[in-house]
């Protein structure tokens, strides 16, 4: 009977730690810092021009967000089921989707929320504010991910995320042979972040303005206070590699999806 006891219980904690272990998000710490946002492009104004950006240190996971945490939050707040693959990265999206998903992972994974929404599906109103001092899981903002994408302090200042040479480090329209990719198969970036060009684009928290360059502030800048479309960043797996460079912009409404547009988390460093 004890040994009967005994294995139930070492069956019970295995599979606790298991289920934690399947749940726990791998993150990575990107230390605060200066660096030059942008580019002076002649082709792409809305990069321009390269202006001097500080962001506060967070981390950021190191792979794009998984289907399979993504269809766990839609079984839990009552959606259908998903479109994707376990393993994958979660696409096919809304930005609104993913801010309440972020909420629902920092109370999953004990943390307090970023966000407080707004919503009333019959007036058609969506309002979001965030919390940037909140330990919880948030989207990056567009110079956060653009800093991490670069790698941050220990940046080499290459044109992709990682290397000069996207062969390495990204699937686009060259290498991805019409497959999908699970985020973690190439060479990471300095900071050992993955696929932070090409694969999947990313949403990010900033309302998109094309001239925003033109007067965004220099320290933790947050984007627009309103706009009809939130950036995303990084380009997509069938994208030529002039549209994955880590300085490329990309926008879509807030409330409209993509098969080829994901997300990856960041969280305040506030210890």
């Amino acid at each position: 009977m004890k040994l009967r006891r005994t294995i139930i219980l070492i069956l019970s904690v295995f599979f606790i730690l298991t289920a934690y272990s399947q749940k726990k998000i791998k993150m990575v710490l990107v230390d605060g810092g200066s660096f030059k946002m942008g580019s002076n492009s002649d082709f792409f104004k809305d990069e321009t021009p390269i202006h001097t950006v500080t962001v506060e240190s967070f981390y950021i996971s190191q792979y794009e967000i998984k289907y399979d945490d993504y269809i766990a939050f839609c079984k839990n707040a009552g959606y259908s089921e998903p479109y994707g693959t376990s393993g994958f990265p979660a696409t096919n999206i809304t930005w609104e989707r993913v801010v309440m998903m972020c909420n629902w992972l920092s109370r999953r994974d004990g943390f307090d929320k970023a966000y407080t929404i707004v919503r009333n599906e019959k007036e058609n109103i969506f309002k979001v504010t965030c919390n940037f001092q909140s330990n919880g899981y948030r989207l990056p903002t567009e110079a956060e991910w653009e800093y991490a994408s670069k790698g941050g302090h220990r940046s080499k200042d290459y044109t992709y995320s990682g290397s000069n040479s996207p062969y390495l480090v990204a699937w686009f329209s060259e290498t991805y042979q019409g497959l999908e990719h699970k985020s973690g198969e190439l060479l990471p970036n300095e900071l050992g972040i993955y696929d932070m060009s090409g694969n999947v684009s990313e949403w990010c928290w900033d309302y998109y303005y094309e001239s925003y360059y033109k007067k965004s502030p220099v320290d933790n800048p947050k984007g627009p206070n309103v706009g009809t479309k939130r950036v995303h960043r990084g380009g997509i797996r069938r994208d030529k590699m002039i549209y994955i460079e880590v300085t490329r912009r990309s926008c879509l409404e807030q409330d409209k999806k993509d098969l080829y547009l994901g997300f990856r988390i960041v969280r305040t460093k506030t210890d």
